[in-house]
């Protein structure tokens, strides 16, 4: 099902692909990581700036400190592999904006995405090294609670502190972003409502039909997925398990600008945070989308927990004319949400490998799995949803 909305932004791909724009695409939106993102130049509201965030800041992190959690970086690598899968969904956050008035792009509002992570099987992997080599995940991020308006594939790749071999005890994920080949996204868009076959699929269109080649059952993943992806150089992203006060502030502001406070106490509870290696400056990349020469500087932010995924991805024009109403006064906004406030998803699902090492998905939100797709819902449960958001 599609929904035909008024759409005026121009979609960035990673493969080049063409789209009905009238159909997939709204306005300013999303880009996880360093990404070329959706392009769509308007002017900017003020960036959000808490004076209380700032009073209130040294004291959670100083909470968040005294959790009592094993810093071991195996550990965390392997808590933080076992979180980042699933489905989430930002339509709450989406019905909370459409009732204080905020609309998506100049609005200051957030468009409604859904993110699918899926995490590679353990095919042919080492048990024995598990903390100690690379985990591959495939991410799809679509609009509307629909998986057939998927705007971003991406293959994430986490590294484990000490997959070099020296562990200092930092407990830093390095996270590697890489586009997928046009051929497998092709192909992985086929499937767009059946998540826990896109590794079989990446492997089918790998081995094409030389049945010689030995089945994916014994052949470790590591050895055919990089023929099916490029990296997107300076892109790498840093997860850590400590927030940073300053690049993490939205942590503490408030989004409605209401008397209401956040759940500080919720910050005790085992997360996970992550900011661009580049640093707060950024970095530049070359967009690779319908518009080409295109240049974006990205600036990037996430926070995970077991039950939600915080996004905060903003995208500014460096050869642009100047705009002073953004955080970089000197560069038009591209895409993200205006005042600053992250893309605010809930955990819909996890999924999960059964005894045979095959995926499936495991609903853990019975008032969001609607977005999972048209099995998930009927005809009439998905229009009444999206006429609450419109």
């Amino acid at each position: 099902m599609h929904v035909h909305m008024p759409y005026d932004t121009a979609m960035a791909c990673a493969t080049g692909a063409t789209f009905d724009l009238s159909v997939v695409v709204p306005r300013p939106a999303l880009a996880v990581g360093c990404s070329d993102g959706l392009l769509a130049f308007s002017r900017a509201s003020p960036h959000s700036n808490s004076k209380t965030a700032r009073q209130r800041s040294t004291i959670v992190r100083t909470i968040a400190r005294e959790v009592d959690c094993d810093k071991s970086s195996g550990e965390y690598f392997r808590r933080l592999t076992s979180t980042f899968q699933g489905d989430f969904d930002n339509y709450n956050q989406v019905v909370l904006d459409r009732q204080h008035g905020l609309t998506p792009g100049a609005g200051g509002g957030h468009e409604h995405i859904h993110c699918t992570l899926v995490p590679c099987p353990d095919f042919g992997d080492d048990a024995e090294g598990d903390t100690r080599r690379s985990r591959w995940i495939l991410a799809a991020f679509y609009f509307n609670g629909n998986p057939q308006q998927i705007f971003r594939f991406r293959a994430y790749q986490l590294w484990a502190p000490d997959h070099d071999g020296m562990d200092d005890g930092s407990a830093v994920v390095r996270m590697k972003l890489n586009t997928l080949s046009p051929i497998l996204e092709q192909a992985l868009r086929k499937r767009s409502e059946e998540p826990c076959s896109w590794w079989r699929t990446a492997w089918k269109v790998w081995s094409g039909e030389d049945k010689k080649k030995f089945h994916e059952d014994i052949i470790p993943w590591s050895q055919f997925i990089p023929s099916l992806v490029s990296p997107l150089q300076g892109c790498d992203v840093l997860w850590e398990e400590d927030w940073d006060a300053a690049k993490h502030s939205y942590l503490l502001d408030n989004a409605y600008n209401s008397d209401e406070s956040n759940d500080i106490t919720s910050f005790c509870d085992t997360s996970f945070h992550a900011t661009m290696e580049a640093g707060s400056s950024g970095a530049i990349v070359d967009s690779i989308s319908m518009i080409p020469g295109q240049r974006i500087l990205i600036k990037d932010e996430l926070s995970l927990w077991e039950d939600k995924f915080w996004i905060n991805d903003r995208g500014y024009d460096p050869d642009g004319e100047t705009d002073s109403m953004n955080e970089n006064q000197d560069m038009p906004f591209v895409y993200g949400n205006r005042r600053g406030v992250p893309y605010k998803l809930e955990r819909v699902s996890h999924i999960v490998s059964t005894a045979g090492a095959e995926l499936q998905v495991a609903p853990v939100s019975g008032e969001l799995q609607w977005t999972l797709g048209g099995s998930y819902r009927t005809p009439g449960e998905y229009e009444a949803k999206l006429k609450a958001i419109i």
